[in-house]
């Protein structure tokens, strides 16, 4: 059952959503192993060489295999996402490259490198190194300070009283070696809150049965308490092919 929602509530954050930015708000690039042209894991050695030119760009990369850090797992709005299609014809090799946000929206698409070389691994590297000197014409360079998917914050709410005072009945919980407070709304709903009550960390929204709706910047899944009071959050991440689960612990 949770499988299910959870893959019900990614389609609806798929199409209720829609955003665009600059590719100079984001630091990262996730590349994956295989793009859908491959008929296996990194053919003609293209994604690894596409993490290269990617780096020679200034990008920070990582694969999908590849173990990374929580907020850059699961369909991240913290990362951008590479594709590359194969729009090769009969006499030449011919690659498109886009750089994605997570709502597929493109931020980036690159001109069609081509090449008249024959061999299939020299080939597809010299098509690909050609698409990616039109990145260059666009002289990335990360400025933190541009929006990618706004943060919330409830700083704002909080006027001249402290967190500790706003949250009087907050739950604690541990996550990775950070520590999160739980805290009740109305309608069985919960914001999750990072940053010693001042930034909402994630949303839970009451679904069915025990499940709650799990919302941050970086993962959107399924959510549940345990007997013994920790919170379990189950997502789908297609990099890692099925359902990942993390847990907060409850501390006090």
């Amino acid at each position: 059952m949770r499988v299910s929602l959870i893959l019900a509530v990614l389609l609806w954050m798929q199409m209720g959503f829609s955003q665009t930015a600059s590719i100079n708000a984001y630091e990262h690039v996730i590349v994956p192993m295989q793009f859908d042209f491959q008929d296996e894991s990194n053919q003609y050695q293209v994604n690894i060489l596409a993490r290269v030119l990617l780096q020679d760009e200034g990008f920070k990369v990582y694969m999908d295999k590849e173990e990374r850090p929580l907020k850059f797992m699961g369909n991240t709005c913290e990362a951008l996402f590479l594709e590359v299609e194969d729009t090769s014809g009969i006499l030449r090799i011919n690659v498109v490259f886009r750089l994605k946000d997570c709502y597929d929206n493109v931020l980036f698409e690159s001109k069609e490198g081509s090449t008249k070389i024959k061999d299939f691994q020299q080939g597809y590297q010299a098509a690909l190194k050609d698409a990616f000197s039109s990145l260059q014409d666009e002289d990335y360079r990360y400025d933190s300070s541009l929006d990618k998917i706004p943060g919330k914050s409830v700083q704002s709410s909080l006027n001249s009283s402290s967190p500790e005072e706003m949250y009087p009945e907050k739950k604690i919980y541990k996550f990775g070696g950070e520590t999160y407070w739980l805290v009740e709304k109305e309608n069985e709903a919960y914001s999750l809150l990072a940053n010693e009550g001042i930034e909402i960390y994630a949303e839970l929204e009451k679904a069915d049965k025990g499940t709650f709706i799990f919302k941050s910047k970086t993962i959107t899944g399924a959510a549940f308490f345990g007997a013994d009071g920790n919170l379990t959050v189950e997502y789908r991440d297609e990099d890692l092919e099925g359902v990942q689960s993390i847990i907060f612990r409850k501390i006090e």
